[in-house]
């Protein structure tokens, strides 16, 4: 069996660009019959018969992978950055009708900022830059009249993540979750849903700290479920707006009036030493990266439905936590994000939020693991000592975080917030009805003591159905043993009848 590398790859090794290693490569391999791809953990191989074997040449290898890769903006920059005019001029001279041609001729001065002097046929077909058959693009692209092609991507040369379709993702689409969401909802009386607005924003609220391990002063909860509530006012993201974002859930010691002028880095003290897993932008990036992801944050609002909205919010929110433009609050900030994009996009309907930190709390595995396939990869190539902080980082260039592929972050939040909806929001409607219903029969029982009534049915339902000896001795010893089983019966009954009732309707 004789393989080689082609496109994209070829390319890497070719002109020697300092590119990340790549999620989806090609390789020509002689013992295949037409295409097959595979899927190996985190990395998908496509295998071609020698019948695809492209020119060993700068064109070939392009139009090979602009047909079968899709877009890697972070290689074509690199590239174009020390090579192409050349190849380009000639290319489009002698195919000036030629699709990938001419979005390879966009593409380079996209990047670069410098003109080529070809042109495409005055009258050839518009063609998309992206090929929406391979990666996620914006749909109300607009028309580039020198090479006669619409530009669908959906960022800008500051800022503009790019997201494959894989098998899970198109299936995920498809699955049309913002229909799902809006159809559970449905189904409950609108005082409920209010009671429950205001139950899974202070949920949301504390299984995002608790992601990071904080448990917030009620202030600073209340601080960031007011923010939550107020996603979906459609306020434009500028410094001015994510600094007051950033003081309004950190502690008073801790704010910030403007993005970060200093290296920061993520990872641990050891005492003897300081384990780096993470180095974020260089501060004197972070401003322009900053205003990219802003435009594209408006891009968004502007045009809603012209882009995928999960995958609008991957992009967005992964983005601003790979930058980290603040010393402190950007996790909180990443999660709030998520939330803003989706609201403003009418994924998630007015006055609700998805409790998706509870699912990341929960599932924090995968979560690190999307954040890392963005970091190890950056990390391996990245230099640095926060023992000398004055002393600049090397190779976390701005390229890198202007231009990454977003997949596994739009896959990981796709299948978080599939869990949401599918599970978790009946869950949490499911457990304020029966502790309604628990409340209602319990409340004619005994006279109980302030607050202790609702102490009573969280500590049996999270037990399973009893009050523990601790917990009673702690809360509860004026309570007969007659009457903590009468009233441990009364719960199971509540959340039970709940949950017999959800059964048949599913």
């Amino acid at each position: 069996m004789a393989t080689e590398l082609v496109g994209y790859d070829r390319l890497i090794q070719t002109y020697h660009l300092p590119a990340r290693p790549l999620a989806r490569f090609a390789v020509i391999d002689s013992s295949v019959r037409g295409r097959q791809t595979t899927n190996t953990g985190d990395l998908e191989l496509m295998r071609f018969e020698t019948r695809y074997r492209p020119a060993d040449t700068l064109a070939g290898d392009l139009q090979f992978a602009l047909r079968y890769e899709g877009i890697n903006l972070e290689v074509l920059a690199l590239l174009f950055a020390g090579a192409g005019r050349a190849e380009l001029e000639a290319w489009l001279a002698a195919q000036p009708e030629s699709g990938f041609a001419r979005r390879a001729g966009y593409l380079y001065e996209w990047l670069t900022g410098n003109e080529l002097t070809a042109t495409a046929r005055p009258k050839a077909a518009y063609v998309p830059t992206l090929d929406e058959k391979l990666q996620f693009g914006f749909a109300a692209g607009t028309r580039n009249a020198k090479f006669r092609v619409i530009d669908n991507l959906p960022g800008n040369r500051q800022f503009c993540p790019l997201v494959r379709k894989t098998d899970f993702l198109q299936a995920m689409a498809g699955k049309d979750l913002k229909r799902r969401t809006q159809e559970t909802l449905a189904r409950y009386d609108p005082a409920l849903l209010r009671r429950a607005a205001t139950f899974l924003y202070l949920k949301e609220t504390h299984s995002s700290f608790e992601v990071e391990r904080e448990k917030p002063s009620p202030d600073r909860a209340r601080r960031f479920a007011d923010l939550l509530r107020e996603g979906e006012s459609g306020n434009p993201l500028s410094e001015s707006r994510l600094t007051e974002l950033q003081n309004a859930i950190v502690d008073s010691r801790f704010h910030e009036f403007s993005y970060r002028r200093q290296q920061n880095w993520i990872g641990k003290d050891l005492g003897h030493r300081k384990k780096v897993d993470f180095v974020p932008a260089r501060p004197e990036d972070v401003p322009d990266l900053m205003n990219g992801l802003a435009r594209f944050s408006e891009t968004l609002r502007a045009k809603p439905e012209s882009m995928d909205p999960v995958v609008a919010a991957a992009s967005l929110s992964f983005g601003f936590v790979f930058i980290h433009p603040f010393m402190d609050g950007n996790g909180r900030l990443h999660r709030y994000l998520i939330h803003e994009v989706l609201s403003s996009s009418g994924f998630t309907p007015k006055g609700i939020v998805l409790p998706v930190s509870a699912v990341i709390l929960a599932n924090l595995d995968r979560y690190v693991h999307a954040l890392e396939r963005f970091s190890n990869p950056l990390l391996a190539r990245t230099t640095y000592d926060p023992d000398v902080p004055k002393t600049p980082a090397t190779g976390n260039d701005a390229l890198y975080f202007r231009f990454f592929d977003a997949t596994e972050q739009a896959s990981f939040l796709y299948w978080a917030l599939d869990r949401t909806v599918e599970h978790d929001l009946e869950e949490e409607i499911a457990f304020l009805l029966g502790f309604d219903a628990a409340r209602a029969r319990l409340g004619g029982l005994l006279d109980w003591p302030a607050h202790s009534l609702d102490l009573f049915i969280r500590l049996v339902h999270q037990n399973g159905g009893t009050l523990s000896r601790t917990k009673r001795d702690s809360f509860f010893n004026w309570m007969t043993n007659e009457e903590v089983k009468r009233c441990e019966a009364v719960v199971g009954e509540a959340f039970g009848d709940r949950e017999t009732q959800n059964r048949a309707q599913s």
